[in-house]
């Protein structure tokens, strides 16, 4: 599992690399909510506001870009996930409840936009060392890439 902070360090120590190694003329940028915390793949633990700071990250670049939706199958969160980034997106401040409409239970307990602190406890499995491998990698690719 990945939870934000970690993400957002690997994003944070890479993206800024990836720009200028490609030097992209526009971004698509692909916002899966399959990694939020709470899917049922597990693979990932983003939370809304981790994945809404590396769209807004993106954006930063002044670049044209394309945001698209995909993944998400724990549906309340996918529509947590990209109702937070929206409202970042439109730097609108939206209300933490959940407006009653015909799929409401499904976003107990709480009730409300963000996860459930209970999913948010789950251990994570990375250490400090693997992340920092996953960034040396990364920036090494970048190196060896033939443009």
């Amino acid at each position: 599992a990945v939870v934000s902070t970690q993400s957002t360090g690997v994003i944070r120590r890479t993206l800024d690399s990836v720009v200028v190694r490609f030097k992209p003329e526009v971004v698509v940028c692909q916002c899966g909510a399959d990694g939020v915390a709470g899917d049922p793949h597990k693979a990932f633990y983003y939370t809304p506001s981790g994945l809404s700071w590396v769209v807004q990250r993106v954006l930063g670049y002044g670049l044209p870009t394309l945001l698209l939706g995909g993944g998400g199958y724990n549906l309340p969160n996918t529509a947590r996930t990209w109702t937070q980034i929206t409202g970042d997106i439109l730097g609108v401040t939206l209300s933490s409840d959940i407006p009653e409409h015909k799929f409401f239970e499904s976003y107990g307990p709480s009730f409300d936009l963000g996860v459930s602190e209970s999913v948010l406890r789950r251990k994570d499995g990375n250490t400090e060392e693997y992340i920092s491998e996953i960034i040396d990698t990364i920036n090494r690719n970048l190196q060896t890439l033939k443009l």
